[in-house]
């Protein structure tokens, strides 16, 4: 698959390296070029998971991704076919008639066909299951009447997709019907909208007793909510959702800048990208993942206004808007900006289907089998007997074998229980290899006694603490701490190799057990509590403070997942995510707990200091940013692009 999916970078590289246009920020909504797009078709490049029979090229969603991403990163004009191929084609692939798919898919694959998107209505907002547009039967047809506004492109579309009431139902999700309609038909007008930079993309679309065909239905009459509901996974869980500013994060990079600054948002596009890429194999299995979309969105959404935020604070440049330099490109985003949390759902009703729907942790049957051995909440004597520390080294060698990833989820389980036991520090410490030698320098020991292991970024060793001077103290969580001090004592000593890295991905593992279950203790608390006369979690601004922690979980569970594999950027990206989200989490959970979360009546004192201890000994994210600018500076696309080991 890698040789495929690096010639589709190819062919979608070298068609837009030859092109002529100006590149741009939220190019898949603004830079209309209908020759670009056909251009792309003649290559097959668009309708590229659709069956050969509808004219598409029979690839899968990941592929797909990687022509998209390729295309928004090199801002380039492809509004034209991008809601059609994206959007509309799957919808009537998923759930059209073969009529409809026969009519209507060739010509988009083609380039030919092209759509806009009538959802929203001026009463409506995103609230899509108050739309007013009315479809009543005409003989064999439909008559549509309604107005639909912020219709991107209408006034270049062939069609527009069109979701209006048809019925009456016992809920107002009921009687919503989609409908496939032809711009050029009496009674469809068209009134332009420009937005803050003056640009006319967006439209008010007027339908005036409209005749619409009865084979131009999308699916069934009246499963119109259902089916709307499975097309968003496709509008919400694209890179588009995260590249619209990638043209400016790069100009930005190769400025002289705060590098830290740079470095944050890389790690964060690393782990966005790989989200977007289980979403696509999500879809390849059949799957319509609206939640894993949502949170894609969402996450997306921080990242692209955060992109411009950084680079208008970090740059020093103002935006002039028209210009062909950084300060053009700063301009289109800032510009832009106030839309991306619009767009596509907004933050608030992303929010609600992420609380409705949140994406369940990955425990794995590793990670089940230590919940009921950590329920029992057995001391370390168990743990070692059990040979916890061991795994992740093979049996021949003393070990318990398994694999480094068996560790992770072993570690992640402890942090899951609130348990702050030493099992990352024991399992890199029982596969370190000592020799001899001697060793000055001070190192922080997370569990002191009359002999440690000791790992500083040039060796690892073992040494008898009566040689050495010992500063104790307890941390946060209460583990015990020790800072010891040595000078040319006797020591057995090795290089550290991968030790410091395998350590830091353990401790990440460490900080989303505590962060999952931070999030399981919230939803209990705010599902139990009642204020107001119902559950707190029925409250909206409650829910979404919920979502929120959720949403945080999701991205550090990729970042530590695409980190198993010790790959350099990936480890340093997602340390560098772990304040974010622990600090995010426990902020709140003790929101959501109130007065009795600040007491240690709650369990959750022992889930929120873990967190603050954990992410406080991993270090200032800052310098784990600069890391990753260091490791990603020369090529950031080649990391970002780059799927980790084992996905």
């Amino acid at each position: 698959m890698s040789e495929e999916l690096d010639e589709l970078r190819r062919v979608v590289r070298e068609l837009a390296g030859n092109w002529d246009y100006q590149p741009r920020c939220d190019a898949w909504m603004r830079g209309y070029d209908p020759e670009f797009s056909r251009e792309l078709a003649r290559r097959h490049l668009i309708g590229l998971t659709w069956p050969t029979a509808v004219g598409g090229a029979g690839r899968s969603n990941v592929e797909r991704l990687v022509v998209t991403e390729e295309l928004l990163r090199a801002g380039a004009p492809v509004a034209a076919h991008w809601i059609a191929d994206r959007q509309i084609g799957p919808a009537i692939l998923r759930s059209g008639s073969p009529e409809l798919r026969a009519a209507i898919l060739p010509g988009i694959a083609a380039g030919d066909i092209t759509f806009c998107l009538g959802m929203s209505e001026t009463e409506s907002g995103s609230d899509l299951a108050s739309v007013r547009t009315r479809a009543v039967r005409d003989g064999d047809g439909w008559r549509l009447t309604g107005r639909k506004i912020w219709t991107t492109q209408g006034h270049h579309a062939t069609h527009a997709y069109v979701l209006a009431r048809s019925g009456r139902g016992e809920d107002k999700h009921d009687g919503l019907t989609e409908f496939v309609v032809e711009m050029s038909a009496p009674g469809v007008s068209v009134r332009p909208i420009l937005d803050l930079s003056g640009e006319h993309h967006f439209n008010e679309v007027v339908f005036d007793d409209v005749f619409v065909p009865g084979d131009r239905v999308i699916g069934t009459e009246g499963g119109g909510w259902r089916q709307v509901t499975e097309q968003l996974s496709f509008e919400r869980g694209g890179m588009e959702r995260v590249l619209s500013t990638y043209p400016l994060l790069a100009a930005l990079g190769e400025r002289e800048v705060d590098r830290a600054a740079v470095g944050g948002l890389v790690a964060r596009l690393l782990t966005l990208r790989e989200l977007a890429c289980r979403v696509a194999e999500a879809m390849d299995a059949g799957r319509a993942p609206s939640a894993e979309a949502a949170v894609l969105k969402y996450l997306g959404t921080w990242f692209e206004r955060d992109v411009v935020d950084v680079a208008r604070t970090v740059s020093e440049v103002e935006p002039v808007p028209g210009a062909d330099s950084f300060a053009g490109l700063l301009a289109q985003a800032q510009l832009a900006a106030p839309g991306v949390s619009i767009r596509g759902g907004t933050d608030e009703m992303l929010l609600t289907i992420v609380s409705r729907q949140p994406p369940a942790p990955a425990a794995g049957d590793i990670g089940k089998m230590a919940d009921e051995v950590l329920s029992g909440t057995p001391d370390w004597a168990t743990i070692s007997e059990l040979g916890w520390p061991g795994v992740g080294v093979p049996e021949e060698e003393g070990g318990s074998g398994g694999t480094f990833a068996d560790l992770a989820a072993l570690v992640r389980a402890t942090g899951r229980h609130a348990r702050p036991l030493p099992l990352g520090e024991a399992g890199v410490s029982r596969d370190l290899t000592v020799a001899n030698g001697r060793i000055s320098g001070t190192a922080d020991v997370t569990w002191p006694g009359e002999s440690v292991r000791v790992l500083s970024d040039e060796f690892a060793a073992r040494l008898d603490l009566t040689a050495a001077k010992v500063e104790r103290w307890e941390d946060l969580a209460g583990r015990p701490r020790a800072r010891v001090s040595f000078s040319g004592v006797p020591a057995e000593v090795v290089p550290v190799g991968d030790a410091l890295a395998r350590l830091t991905v353990l401790r990440v593992h460490a900080v989303l057990g505590a962060v999952e279950g931070a999030c399981r203790l919230t939803r209990e608390h705010v599902t139990s509590r009642e204020q107001f006369g119902r559950p707190l979690v029925r409250l909206q601004a409650v829910a979404h403070r919920l979502a929120e922690m959720d949403c945080e979980r999701v991205l550090l569970e990729v970042a530590a997942s695409a980190a198993l594999g010790l790959a350099p950027a990936r480890v340093a990206a997602a340390a560098a995510l772990v304040d974010r989200v622990a600090t995010t989490v426990a902020r709140l959970a003790h929101q959501l707990h109130g007065a009795m979360g600040i007491t240690r009546e709650s369990p959750l004192h022992r889930y929120t200091t873990l967190l603050w201890a954990l992410r406080d000994q991993l270090g200032p994210a800052r310098r784990w940013a600069l890391r990753v600018d260091e490791l990603t500076r020369a090529d950031p696309w080649a990391a970002v692009t780059t799927r980790p080991e084992g996905a």
